[in-house]
């Protein structure tokens, strides 16, 4: 895969893993400083609705205006060494300020100008500040009680998938969630829309990401 194709990819599994980390969030095991004395182990499955779309000129816009990404979030089939647990679900909204141009060749020769804003601009995702907006979001939600702290989020690969990977602990909260560390896998869908969004919204808009349930857990 192209390296700036892989960059747009990450920074966009960075935004939808976001929020959901809610509950939060790790990849492989080895990232976890020490394993849940009794891990609730799920499938995770999520949607995420960005506002404004995404495309490749994006919407004019001013500096400090905002723009969303709603991430919907369910952790089903949950197991843990003594049974059975939830299922639990979460919705976590992620704020992505107003930025400007001036790197994006394919927002400029759309038109845009390197000294105005814009919201939703589909290159500014394979920049840095996606995962620096992901773990602003994720730090200090709630989940079952207990407070999301130290979180920390990597590009990987998930299962068959790209994906994103994030570590945190849960501070507080509810057994079996209670005061330990938590891992989330989440990869993006192979379909139609996620293929737009890789290749820089070439296509058309993009106004949602598609997390693959199939290959997506939590660790909590």
């Amino acid at each position: 895969m192209h390296r700036k194709t892989t960059k747009i990819l990450m920074g966009m599994a960075a935004l939808a893993l976001p929020l959901t980390t809610v509950a939060v969030l790790t990849g492989p095991s080895a990232f976890a400083k020490k394993p849940p004395p009794n891990p609730v182990s799920c499938n995770l499955a999520a949607t995420v609705n960005i506002s404004p779309p995404l495309s490749v000129a994006g919407t004019p816009a001013s500096k400090g205006e905002y723009g969303s990404a709603a991430v919907a979030i369910t952790y089903s089939g949950c197991t843990t060494a003594t049974g059975s647990a939830g299922p639990f679900s979460q919705n976590i909204n992620v704020l992505f300020p107003a930025s400007k141009p001036k790197n994006d060749s394919a927002a400029l020769n759309a038109g845009d100008n390197k000294k105005d804003y814009y919201l939703g601009l589909c290159g500014s995702f394979a920049s840095t500040g996606t995962i620096k907006d992901l773990k602003k979001a994720i730090k200090n939600q709630v989940f079952q009680g207990g407070i999301i702290k130290g979180p920390k989020a990597s590009e990987g690969t998930v299962g068959s998938d790209v994906g994103f990977n994030i570590t945190a602990t849960v501070k507080g909260g509810t057994y079996p969630t209670a005061s330990h560390a938590a891992t989330i896998q989440a990869g993006l869908t192979n379909d139609a829309n996620n293929s737009n969004l890789i290749s820089g919204c070439q296509a058309g808009p993009v106004d949602h990401i598609d997390i693959d349930s199939s290959q997506s857990s939590a660790t909590l």
